[in-house]
C-alpha cells in the first residue's frame, strides 16, 4: 500500500453505491474502506481510525442514521472529516453535523467532478 495515498471510509447501505464511490475516489488516488451498515462502520474505525482521513457518511440507513453514526464515529475521534452523503440537504440532522466547520455535504446523485471538489476542500484544511 502506497503510504502517500490517503484514505476514505465510504458509509452506505447501498452496494451499488459503495462500489461506484469506490471507484471515483480509487481513480482520484485515495485508498477506500467501505462499510455496508453504521456498526460496520464503528468497527473499520475503532481500528482503522489513525489511517482514515475522511468518511463519506450516508445519512439513511436501517439501524443507526447518519446522525447518530456521527455522534459515534465522532466519539472514536474528536477530530474526525465527514463529507455528509445525502439526497436531502434540509435534514435537521445534515445542518448539526455541518456546524463542525471541518465537515461538508454533498447531494445525491452527484457527479465525479463534484465529489472531487468536496473531498479536495475538505483534505486541504
Amino acid at each position: 500500500m502506497d503510504d502517500e495515498k490517503r484514505t476514505i471510509l465510504i458509509v452506505d447501505d447501498e452496494k451499488v453505491v459503495l462500489d461506484v464511490e469506490a471507484l471515483m475516489l480509487q481513480k482520484m488516488g485515495f485508498n477506500t474502506l467501505t462499510a455496508n451498515s453504521p456498526e460496520k462502520a464503528y468497527q473499520i474505525y475503532e481500528v482503522e481510525k489513525d489511517n482514515i482521513d475522511l468518511v463519506i457518511l450516508d445519512m439513511i440507513m436501517p439501524g443507526d442514521n447518519g446522525a447518530i453514526a456521527y455522534q459515534k464515529l465522532k466519539r472514536i475521534n474528536s477530530g474526525i472529516k465527514v463529507l455528509v452523503s445525502s439526497g436531502f440537504w434540509k435534514d435537521i440532522n445534515v445542518k448539526e453535523i455541518l456546524n463542525d466547520r471541518q465537515n461538508n455535504f454533498i447531494q445525491k446523485p452527484f457527479k465525479f467532478e463534484e465529489l472531487n471538489e468536496k473531498v479536495d476542500s475538505i483534505l486541504s484544511e
